[in-house]
């Protein structure tokens, strides 16, 4: 697959808009457009942007991997000592990320609401 390609599946696989992958990935949509369409390739700052948000190798990215590649999550120091996420966390931030911008809202409102912010 051609980086423009998967740079576009990757998009649509976390059911993102372009405008919102270039907010959160701090480029142009014009430029994830032209990443997207193969008239621009991206730079390699920007290829680790991508890589570290949907959490891939380069080399997947660049198409010399047939798999995402083995990317560790991990989480700040925990009051437990631990510097990784557990498994079940893990999963809850795939989830999230998995969500639109609008139901992540709802989500943190809600666990606001539970937390009693």
């Amino acid at each position: 697959m051609s980086i423009c390609n998967t740079l576009k599946t990757l998009r649509k696989e976390r059911g993102l808009t372009q405008s919102e992958l270039a907010e959160k990935l701090k480029i142009g949509q014009a430029t994830i457009a032209c990443y997207e369409n193969g008239r621009r390739e991206p730079t390699i700052t920007n290829l680790i942007a991508y890589a570290d948000f949907f959490e891939c190798t380069l080399d997947f990215i660049v198409g010399r991997a047939d798999d995402l590649g083995n990317v560790t999550v991990r989480a700040s120091k925990t009051e437990h000592g631990t510097d990784t996420l557990t498994a079940g966390e893990a999963e809850l931030l795939q989830k999230y990320r998995a969500l639109k911008s609008g139901d992540k809202l709802k989500l943190e409102g809600y666990l606001d609401g539970i937390i009693g912010k």
